[in-house]
Order: C-alpha cells, then structure tokens, then sequence
C-alpha cells in the first residue's frame, strides 16, 4: 500500500508494554504524587544522558537526585530499585505485535526499531533477546548517542534499512516523537495508552497498507 516499503516500530509502549504504566504504578504503591516520576525523569538533563548512553544507571540515580526534579523523600538507592524494575519489564513482546511484525516481513517489508533506551537495556537485549530477531535493524539511542525526537535517529534508521522517509511508517505512543518523525518525511501511527495490546493501532496500519496484520491471515 500507498509505496511502502518499511516500516519501523517504538519498542516501550509499542511492542512491550509501556515503562510509563510501570512508573505510573510504582507512583501508587509509594505513595508519590502523581505523575511525578514520570515528569521528573522526563524533564532531567540526567534522562536525556542516560538515553544518549553518556552515562549509566547507577550514574543516572545520583544524578538524577542532584539535580532535584523528583520528590525530595527519593533516596539514589530508590531510584536505582525502580530503573530495576523498569529494566525487567522488558521482556515479553505483545502477542499480536509479534504476529503482525512476522507477517509484515513474510509480506516483504522490511521492519526495524527505533527505540530510546539505555546501556543496561542495551546489553541485556543483546545477551539474551530472541525478539531481537524479530527486526531486520534494531536502533538504539544509547548506541547512537542520539534519540528521538532528534531526526538524526530517524536519518540513521533509513541509512541503515536503506530506505526513503517517504516509503515509511513510523510507530510510537509519544507524540512528540511522531511529530518529529513527520517533519522527517515518515507516515506514522499513533498507539495510545489505553490501546491494549495495540490493536487498534496495528488496525490502522493494516488499512494503510491493505494487509491483514491481526485475526485470521486469510480471509474468503
């Protein structure tokens, strides 16, 4: 459909479920105001560092803590329990993805990733990572030591699946990402956060490119 050739996904929040659902729910359980990880680790200069691989996360929490954007109650050993967590999380695919990523590639397309992540989340994906396979090229913030919504990242990922912005599309739950990846040229999806399983947005992919990628393969 419509001259594609690619398509590229967000890992958080596309294919795993998202580390801000995680950090929403770790929030609850101690008692933090609302929201207030999630704002705080976005807006730090430390995240940014930790994305760009500059540091790791044991640098990351100390960091982080100096430069006071989390609740004051938040000791550095906290915050390295919780970006523990956040790092074992990312485990298991959604189901559906997995299928429609298989299906796109017995299609013909070629499928990468474009994902923020960090040294630790890095290594750990090459050590024991099946559903690396799942992607022709996997692009990595930490390894490039540039991320979204910089378009440098978008520009590295057509360097390496050799491919046109326009002849792509581009997945992710967070809006600024999107926005950026348009501005490069790329079509893209939004997945929202209440989209379990991203099934609604796997949907609108499959009527962009006229391709069944969730329920039954064949249709009579």
């Amino acid at each position: 459909g419509m001259g594609v050739s690619t398509v590229f996904f967000d890992l958080g929040g596309v294919v795993f479920d998202s580390p801000i659902v995680l950090i929403q729910s770790i929030e609850k359980e101690k008692g933090l105001p609302p929201t207030s990880l999630n704002r705080g680790f976005a807006k730090s200069r430390a995240w940014a560092n930790l994305e760009r691989g500059k540091i790791d996360v044991k640098e990351f929490s100390s960091a982080i803590v100096a430069e006071n954007v989390l609740p004051d109650s938040l000791t550095e050993a906290e915050v390295c329990g919780i970006m523990r967590r956040v790092m074992t999380s990312v485990k298991k695919p959604r189901r559906k993805m997995v299928e429609a990523i298989k299906r796109l590639r017995r299609n013909g397309y070629k499928v990468g990733a474009i994902t923020n992540n960090w040294r630790e989340i890095s290594s750990i994906g090459n050590k024991g990572g099946k559903w690396r396979n799942l992607f022709d090229e996997i692009i990595e913030s930490a390894v490039e030591g540039v991320r979204k919504p910089n378009p440098k990242i978008f520009e590295i990922a057509c360097e390496r699946l050799q491919c046109d912005p326009k002849n792509c599309i581009f997945l992710d739950d967070i809006g600024i990402n999107l926005k950026a990846a348009q501005k490069f040229g790329m079509k893209t999806v939004k997945v929202r956060g209440d989209d379990f399983d991203a099934e609604k947005a796997l949907k609108n992919l499959s009527q962009m490119l006229k391709l069944e990628l969730i329920g039954p393969a064949l249709r009579s």
